[in-house]
């Protein structure tokens, strides 16, 4: 099972109100870490990412919002706490926040394309990718084949958990007819991705040990309301 959770960030003053009504009702641990941020568009980034994961294990595990904890591993990525069998990866970029859900390893990554930034190719990433990002075409095909690429990098290392102690040029992709595929790896290759440009200004890409994705839901701000009521 693969799902992904998608919401794109409302006006500042829009979210101030819906944040202002729903404040008391929340964790503390969860208006300990929303405030910590000064700008109210990383706030409500974070503040969406926590509200999606419990809106969808309150419906899915009948749980009470408050009744959802997490634990991080040595490498900071959140899991369920004392609940087995149950995984899922936030990323945010921008107006987007997303979230990928599964019964098993998972990482998404979205990024909005922001300006030209394949001197990081040049750094990171393979010489055989980069010898296919510089013949990609003209500079905003390149532009894309760098973003592309980019969040398939990050997707498979926040699926594999080690993305901290792993090196962006100790794998490697390429790219055939049907799309993106992991060329060669040290940390295994049983996984599938699924990558796109996202609402014209970014990509997405997710790694799963699924070939297909259930979906993809806008997330409903109401149902925080609802949830948190």
């Amino acid at each position: 099972m693969l799902s992904l959770y998608t919401f794109q960030l409302l006006e500042e003053a829009e979210f101030l109100k819906f944040y202002q009504e729903i404040y008391h009702s929340l964790p503390e641990q969860v208006q300990q870490k929303v405030d910590a941020f000064k700008f109210p568009a990383d706030q409500q980034r974070s503040l969406i990412g926590d509200l999606i994961v419990r809106n969808y294990y309150s419906e899915k595990l009948d749980l009470k919002p408050a009744e959802i904890d997490f634990e991080y591993n040595e490498h900071q990525k959140p899991h369920l706490k004392n609940i087995k069998g149950e995984c899922f990866n936030i990323s945010h970029s921008g107006n987007y926040v997303v979230v990928a859900f599964s019964d098993k390893a998972v990482g998404v990554d979205v990024e909005v394309m922001k300006k030209d930034r394949r001197n990081i190719a040049e750094r990171f990433f393979t010489p055989s990718e980069i010898k296919d990002m510089n013949e990609a075409g003209s500079d905003e095909m390149q532009i894309k084949y760098f973003y592309q690429l980019w969040t398939l990098k990050e997707s498979y290392m926040k699926a594999i958990g080690d993305g901290l102690t792993m090196s962006l040029s100790s794998f490697s992709f390429a790219k055939n007819a049907d799309g993106f595929y992991l060329l060669k790896s040290k940390y295994g290759a049983e996984c599938f991705f699924h990558s796109q440009e996202w609402n014209g200004d970014a990509y997405l890409s997710i790694c799963s040990k699924y070939e297909s994705l259930e979906g993809s839901i806008a997330f409903d701000i109401k149902k925080a309301q609802q949830l948190f009521a």
